[in-house]
C-alpha cells in the first residue's frame, strides 16, 4: 500500500451531499472519490495556472496585442480573402 497524506478541506453542504451520494452509488469511499477527481483534474488546473502566469509575464514585458490590433489584422485578412474570392468567381 502506498503512503497517504491526510488533508482537511471545508466544502459546502450541497457539495458534501453530492460527494456522499456519488460515493454510495459507486460503492467507493468519499476519500477514494476525492482522490480520483483530484488525480484526473490537477494537471489541467496546473496547466491553466501556468498559462495565466505566462500571459501575465508577457503583458509585463509588453509582449501582447490589443484587441484593436487583432480585429484590424482579422479585417485585413478577411478583406483580402473576399477580394481573392471575387477575382476567382469573375
Amino acid at each position: 500500500m502506498t503512503k497517504s497524506v491526510t488533508i482537511t478541506a471545508r466544502i459546502a453542504p450541497a457539495l458534501a451531499k453530492k460527494l456522499a451520494a456519488y460515493a454510495k452509488a459507486t460503492g467507493r469511499t468519499r476519500s477514494w472519490v476525492i482522490e480520483s477527481v483530484l488525480e484526473r483534474n490537477i494537471d489541467d488546473e496546473i496547466a491553466v495556472a501556468k498559462a495565466v502566469q505566462e500571459g501575465i509575464d508577457a503583458i509585463e514585458r509588453g509582449d501582447f496585442h490589443t484587441s484593436e490590433d487583432v480585429f484590424a489584422a482579422l479585417k485585413t485578412k478577411s478583406d483580402r480573402r473576399r477580394r481573392a474570392l471575387r477575382r476567382k468567381a469573375a
